[in-house]
């Protein structure tokens, strides 16, 4: 018998790529940038890309693809080796391409003579029957609806059909049960998905046994695309079913714990009714706890308090820095703890005078007074960023609205010259005059610093780099 590859990959660890991919760049149809993949691949934790991919390979379903090949156009989709790392693939490759992403077997070829020899295992037939059992023996469910191996017929098309291992009705919810096997491709997961979420109905993967330590890539795309839960039915959750009158499961779960300066997840498991997973029909997703939730709300909480540390740290060591090494050190801990979200800081504080400039606008245009600057008004802080630093008008002139200080800066415009320069800057910008061009070096901070300015100044980004595309 061959050796077992498997790997198993943390989920908060970083996603790896291949270290040649045979494609080096793709187009993000949705944004117009070229991408390099490598870069792209690594700046996503393993757990995120793995719900990528799947979200990658049903945009391909819908005919709506997001990632195209740089050097072809093709549409293109996200794969693994078999040791758990990226590369992205040709959906159709007919050898006009210098990057050839196929190699032996096709995936159809794989399928005929693996899948479907696989699927009326032993072990495939019991827990279908351990699963009929389960919802047999909950009022819940219409009995009459309770089938095996039965066709569902597209409502819009009787032509189409699937035929799950098992479906029910459970009042107005359709399920369709699926027992999860070794040799599931991801085509075949996202076929499914799209289907019955037309349906309006639920498809739900079950497993027979979980392993959180050893996870094949296939056990993965369910997990990272249901919530980081997976479901198991053995031969105790029927039991206990059948004893309660009420269908249980097995679910485990990640739970994402504070772990110092950082977050980790540790696993859980537990016996719960099927009535407390909550059911979302159209992103065809089954759990019990929340994970994306409550990362989402960690992960805020933990932006929140490093924005204050950075804002703490600029206002202390900026105004009278002198290289000390106190000084030095204090700004160095906060430039590596952004570096670790992949944002850029300048080694000191007084390297760089355009994130000095930007810094210094946003900070007086938010308080409504000079910060940083020697000036007694806002108005003088408005006409030193124009004339000085340009490229920071856009996001200083977000930050004067969002705060409701432009009103304050018209009020001490006794003169009318900043309403006339104010005029002139947005005719260049409409002329896509590179002066007034945002300083996209300093986006991924301005973004984390500032979410609300920096989303408006990314979203204007991208609209004058698909203009000049189209040019």
């Amino acid at each position: 018998m061959a050796a077992d590859r498997n790997t198993t990959i943390d989920p908060q660890a970083a996603a790896s790529p291949v270290e040649n991919p045979e494609i080096v760049e793709i187009i993000d149809l949705v944004n117009g940038l070229v991408i390099d993949v490598k870069t792209f691949i690594a700046s996503h934790r393993y757990g995120d890309f793995i719900a990528k991919r799947v979200r990658i390979r049903e945009s391909l379903k819908t005919q709506n693809p997001l990632f195209a090949c740089a050097l072809c156009c093709a549409s293109v989709y996200a794969v693994a080796s078999p040791e758990k790392r990226f590369f992205f693939r040709h959906s159709v490759e007919d050898g006009s391409c210098p990057a050839q992403t196929r190699h032996g077997l096709s995936q159809s070829d794989i399928l005929a003579r693996k899948y479907h020899g696989l699927r009326e295992s032993e072990a495939h037939k019991k827990i279908k029957r351990l699963i009929e059992r389960s919802l047999a023996a909950d009022p819940s469910f219409a009995p009459e609806s309770i089938q095996q191996e039965t066709r569902w017929r597209a409502s819009s098309d009787p032509k189409s059909w699937r035929q799950p291992d098992v479906q029910a009705t459970r009042g107005d919810q359709r399920f369709a049960f699926e027992v999860q096997l070794s040799t599931t491709f991801l085509g075949v997961v996202v076929e499914r998905r799209l289907f019955y979420r037309d349906e309006g109905a639920t498809l739900v993967w079950i497993l027979g046994r979980f392993e959180p330590d050893y996870r094949r890539l296939t056990v993965d795309d369910l997990l990272f695309s249901h919530n980081s839960n997976i479901l198991v039915v053995d031969n105790e959750t029927t039991k206990l079913s059948e004893d309660t009158s009420c269908f249980h499961v097995r679910c485990f779960y990640r739970k994402p714990v504070r772990d110092g300066l950082g977050i980790r997840d540790q696993w859980e498991e537990k016996l719960i009714r099927f009535s407390e997973l909550t059911i979302e029909v159209p992103q065809q997703r089954a759990y019990y706890f929340d994970y994306d939730s409550e990362v989402q709300h960690l992960l805020e909480r933990d932006d929140a308090a490093l924005r204050d540390e950075v804002f703490t740290c600029w206002q202390s060591v900026e105004p009278h820095f002198d290289g000390r090494p106190e000084s030095l050190a204090r700004w160095q801990a906060v430039k590596a703890r952004l570096a670790a979200r992949g944002i850029e800081l300048p080694d000191t504080p007084s390297s760089d005078s355009s994130f000095r400039a930007m810094l210094h606008g946003l900070l007086s245009a938010a308080r409504g007074a000079p910060v940083g600057w020697q000036f007694s008004t806002l108005i003088e802080v408005a006409h030193h960023v124009a004339q000085g630093y340009p490229e920071h008008l856009l996001s200083f002139g977000y930050a004067l609205k969002l705060s409701g200080h432009d009103a304050l800066v018209e009020s001490q415009d006794a003169t009318g010259k900043w309403k006339r320069r104010r005029e002139r800057v947005r005719e260049q910008m409409k002329a896509g005059d590179l002066a007034v061009r945002p300083d996209e070096r300093w986006l991924p901070a301005l973004c984390f610093l500032f979410p609300e300015i920096g989303a408006r100044v990314k979203s204007y980004l991208m609209r004058e780099n698909t203009n000049a595309a189209v040019e």
